[in-house]
């Protein structure tokens, strides 16, 4: 039998326990928005997939036949329903990495500290501003990056290098054998590697794009506006876990997948759960007992 740390949860809740089944929500939603966001870029998307996501969950949680961990088939529902939904306006733009590395070099530009309230550099700064722009930067930056890689190969590099899950659960989570994902793995990860190696001054200090110069095009072009307005909501419900942007490193060369470890966990709106408590009241009537 499969050891399942959830496996007490997921027996309250198919008794009708609705404490127990929102604890479930509670525990899979943050963990579902992470993969979503990084997935579709956009936290407004994201948190929109991560209710329909936790929604199919509910709706079908008498069919999980434990077969594997409550988690991996979660991990399922959701991988199948991130590479199916609706393209987003970025992905519609028909985004690659070709495309990519043709904006961050026109779009390169010292930022201007006297014009804000930035100073000279990073490691000078004293003011927060500066840090959380940066690292907001470095987040829409890199995710969009991921944008430039087909779906199923951009699941496949979340699964096994940002998560880093097993290549048998990541083949599991989306429904091929461990050679076939091991095989997208190692293709995405080449061209992210390959693509970060001779960009991005986090993966190589020598490398052309740097973080602060994209901060006024960056705020400007509305790229870091959502993930600004997310984290002053975490703020305000004292959710936001300060976490310093990744510097460039002379010493060394980073892996990709490092960079993207390295991000803050964005979590969803505290409301969240209301949404879907409503919606399991008029769809998915429980009892508490």
């Amino acid at each position: 039998m499969i050891d399942d740390p959830h496996l007490s949860l997921l027996e309250s809740s198919l008794a009708g326990k609705t404490n127990a089944l929102e604890e479930l929500i509670q525990i899979f939603q943050p963990k579902v928005f992470s993969l979503a966001l990084k997935f579709l870029w956009n936290p407004e998307d994201a948190e929109d997939a991560t209710q329909e996501i936790l929604v199919k969950v509910i709706t079908n949680l008498g069919g999980f036949r434990k077969e594997s961990k409550l988690s991996t088939w979660i991990y399922r529902i959701a991988s199948n329903h991130l590479i199916n939904v609706q393209k987003s306006k970025m992905e519609r733009r028909k985004v690659h990495l070709r495309a990519v590395r043709e904006e961050l070099h026109r779009t390169q530009a010292p930022y201007n500290p006297s014009s804000h309230f930035l100073t000279q550099t990073l490691e000078e700064e004293s003011s927060p501003k500066v840090s959380e722009l940066v690292l907001h930067v470095q987040v829409a930056c890199t995710y969009a990056m991921l944008q430039g890689l087909t779906r199923p190969y951009r699941m496949a590099y979340l699964l096994g290098e940002v998560f880093q899950t097993s290549s048998e659960e990541g083949a599991s989570v989306m429904g091929v054998r461990p050679e076939a994902f091991r095989q997208k793995l190692s293709r995405s990860r080449r061209q992210m590697e390959t693509f970060l190696g001779k960009e991005c001054s986090l993966t190589n200090a020598d490398n052309p794009c740097q973080c602060t110069n994209r901060i006024t095009y960056a705020t400007r072009a509305g790229r870091i506006k959502s993930y600004l307005k997310l984290s002053e909501q975490m703020k305000s419900d004292g959710r936001w876990k300060e976490i310093k942007p990744m510097m460039a490193d002379t010493s060394k060369i980073r892996k990709a997948a490092e960079v993207f470890r390295n991000h803050p966990e964005y979590l969803p709106k505290k409301n969240q759960l209301e949404n879907i408590r409503t919606l399991l009241h008029n769809s998915f009537p429980l009892t508490t007992r």
